[in-house]
């Protein structure tokens, strides 16, 4: 019997590995749709980490979800010995994971274990060289490729989020903004991520502050608790009393909930940039020391093939009289600035390492402002 038969019989479990971070999780889940859907009678167990377990905590596909605790990695593999998956699929592809792989899929156990390819080696090529690879995959079409021999491809959805039910929202029922933030949706709310894992990929405070000063309507700041200081200063140095934040007040899933309700989203090469993708949300992304190239830029619903296109294509195209326009009102807009040292990792640093920031420093607000009250505009008027 060959393996995609064999997969989809009654009581077959899947298990499927990713420790880390929130918008790689989120990039796991068209994997997890895929999977259901070519294998429907399959159990699917996901294993991640405490802090990912909310963008996956009420996915209607999976089974279960395993939490690996700190320092209590034995007892995590033990539990997942016990239930004996009948494959594995490492959407992580680190050393930890590999090492799994001889304890829940040892040789001649004939469980198979797919493992992905990073092509670490051309994000390297292109850290040192400076040189944007002409052709590229993103992680989902690197996913798509490693599950190619269980004849799954992608179905062109996108990315997937599923709510907490208790979020709401029931027909009549307020909003979550307005319940939290006192603002309709209608008030067209333009949200700010703040935050990313490493410092370098951040719009430092007094480009946010500029920013900020230069948006029209309700600004609605986004982060984790790690913001909260931030966020605080940021309002606290604004002559504005329409801007307000969630970071440390709203959890993931209230955040990802008031983030739907917006109309927009400014974001760094972060999480919630993902979270945004997934809410089919209009995207204005910010890149610091990162490039799209990396394949890891918003992923939309067929998106595979489609090139990126820089802001200025994407300008011009939103202001043509062009009918075709419209369906390309809604696409990310990236904002880049073209510094010779950049990019200067594949993930990121505390600080710049030459000191001058100027991937970041060197971003016009002006025309980021612009390209919102731009996108706006066009709500208010279709």
């Amino acid at each position: 019997m060959k393996l995609p038969e064999r997969l989809s019989q009654p009581g077959i479990r899947i298990g499927l590995i990713r420790l880390s971070s929130i918008g790689d999780v989120v990039l796991c889940t068209p994997v997890i749709r895929w999977l259901h859907h070519r294998f429907p009678h399959a159990q699917l167990h996901f294993v991640t980490r405490a802090a990912m377990a909310p963008v996956l905590q009420h996915h209607p596909d999976l089974s279960q979800i395993h939490i690996l605790q700190a320092d209590k990695e034995k007892e995590l593999l033990d539990k997942l010995k016990v239930l004996g998956f009948d494959a594995i699929i490492d959407l992580h592809s680190n050393w930890r994971t590999l090492m799994w792989k001889f304890q829940l899929a040892p040789p001649g156990s004939g469980i198979p274990f797919l493992r992905f390819r990073k092509n670490n080696v051309q994000k390297w090529w292109t850290v040192q060289t400076k040189r944007k690879p002409s052709r590229y995959l993103h992680t989902v079409e690197k996913y798509e490729k490693m599950l190619k021999s269980w004849d799954i491809q992608d179905d062109g959805q996108g990315l997937d989020w599923a709510f907490d039910p208790s979020l709401g929202s029931k027909p009549n029922e307020i909003s979550f903004l307005k319940q939290e933030f006192g603002w309709d949706p209608d008030q067209q709310v333009t949200a700010i991520a703040l935050g990313a894992h490493h410092a370098t990929k951040c719009l430092p405070k007094d480009q946010l502050i500029a920013l900020c000063h230069l948006l029209e309507g309700p600004i609605l700041l986004l982060g984790g608790s790690q913001d909260k200081d931030l966020a605080e200063q940021l309002i606290e140095n604004l002559d504005r009393k329409d801007i307000a934040h969630g970071c440390g007040r709203c959890t993931l899933q209230q955040s990802a909930k008031v983030l739907s309700e917006c109309t927009c989203l400014i974001t760094p090469d972060t999480g919630l940039m993902h979270i945004g993708a997934a809410l089919r949300i209009k995207l204005f992304v910010i890149w610091g020391n990162t490039i799209p190239e990396f394949g890891m830029h918003p992923w939309l619903p067929n998106h595979a093939g489609r090139p990126l296109r820089s802001m200025t294509q994407q300008a011009e195209t939103l202001q043509s009289a062009n009918p075709s326009s419209m369906a390309d009102l809604h696409l990310p807009e990236h904002f880049e600035v073209e510094v010779s040292c950049r990019p200067c990792s594949k993930l990121g640093h505390p600080s710049c390492p030459q000191g001058h920031f100027q991937c970041m420093m060197g971003h016009d607000v002006h025309r980021i402002a612009e390209a919102v009250q731009r996108y706006r505009l066009s709500c208010a008027n279709p």
